[in-house]
């Protein structure tokens, strides 16, 4: 063979073996895809049922989801702003608990009710990155809390993490909240436990980078929690005049953008007249007690963030900001 025959036959080749690569990793994509819809596609109609709004009680109708009564507003004598409200489903712990002893809670958004998942926390942040609440594999994942928080819920800022996963599920759908019209519209999120109903009022919505302090660990209330919530609101990109003081509960909600050094985060204060409370039963699975009482690298605040939260497979593009 002359060499020009050889040089053609080894371009075929290569091209043959790049669109064979190319192939394979369309079908992974695709098939994790519809395996993710299997697994999510029925997850809220077996373990969530909607509650009846308080003007149907005693005609049989039944709330929507995503379609919650505003409820009592109220300041309290702390000028704390509580908010009311039914919580959107009621969640069958028994069952959930049965599957996964690691689920700790479940989170609903009012304004994009796809955002409609268990919650999981287990010592070891990567495990559930691709791990379903089922524990299985699945590269969709799950919604998952920070190991270092307390799973109940009760520290100064608790993180949960989700993929924004290209068909817009898990928290796919998060980045429409640093939409003013849609946070406007509906500017709170559920965070639901065996232990109680959270409801979270918005105050900060805008995409950060990952190594941010947005994803600092504040151990305790006061003018280092006032100080960090007015941080938060000040770069949001939804205008908003939610009241904060030094003793609020927020929960940050985390995933990642096209842009794989930066997050999109949004971030709620509980006004619910229901909040989590701290008390000895509280642990958080990625702390280790020592004998001081202390547990192990825990300071007065400290930084958090998966090693990897990759959005999509490898071969993937990642979704684009809409």
């Amino acid at each position: 063979m002359s060499a020009g025959s050889i040089l053609r036959t080894i371009i075929l080749i290569a091209a043959i073996g790049v669109f064979a690569y190319s192939a394979w990793n369309l079908y992974t994509i695709y098939h994790g895809y519809h395996a993710a819809n299997e697994e999510y596609s029925d997850l809220a109609d077996s373990f969530t049922s909607p509650v009846k709004k308080k003007e149907d009680e005693g005609r049989g109708g039944e709330s929507t989801p995503g379609t919650v009564p505003q409820g009592e507003t109220h300041e309290e004598s702390d000028s704390r702003l509580i908010e009311d409200a039914e919580p959107p489903v009621s969640v069958n712990w028994e069952e959930l608990k049965a599957i996964n002893p690691e689920i700790v809670g479940w989170i609903y958004v009012d304004a994009e009710p796809v955002i409609n998942y268990p919650i999981c926390q287990t010592k070891d942040d990567e495990y559930y990155l691709h791990m379903t609440f089922r524990r299985e594999y699945l590269f969709a994942g799950s919604i998952f809390e920070e190991c270092m928080n307390a799973s109940d819920f009760s520290d100064v800022n608790t993180i949960v993490y989700g993929h924004n996963m290209k068909n817009g599920s898990m928290f796919g759908m998060l980045k429409q909240l640093k939409n003013q019209d849609v946070y406007d519209a509906n500017p709170y999120f559920w965070i639901l436990t065996p232990n109680g109903n959270y409801r979270y009022h918005i105050f900060a919505a805008f995409d950060t980078g990952a190594e941010s302090d947005v994803y600092t660990l504040i151990s305790a209330g006061g003018p280092e929690a006032l100080e960090w919530e007015q941080k938060m609101q000040s770069r949001s990109e939804v205008k908003n005049s939610v009241p904060l003081s030094g003793d609020d509960n927020c929960v940050i909600l985390s995933t990642c953008t096209s842009d794989s050094s930066m997050r999109c985060v949004i971030i709620g204060k509980c006004v619910s007249s229901e909040k989590p409370t701290k008390t000895t039963a509280s642990t958080a699975p990625g702390r280790v007690p020592t004998e001081s009482g202390r547990a192990e690298g825990e300071s007065e605040s400290e930084e958090a963030e998966p090693e990897s939260m990759e959005t999509e497979p490898e071969g993937e593009p990642e979704d684009t900001e809409m």
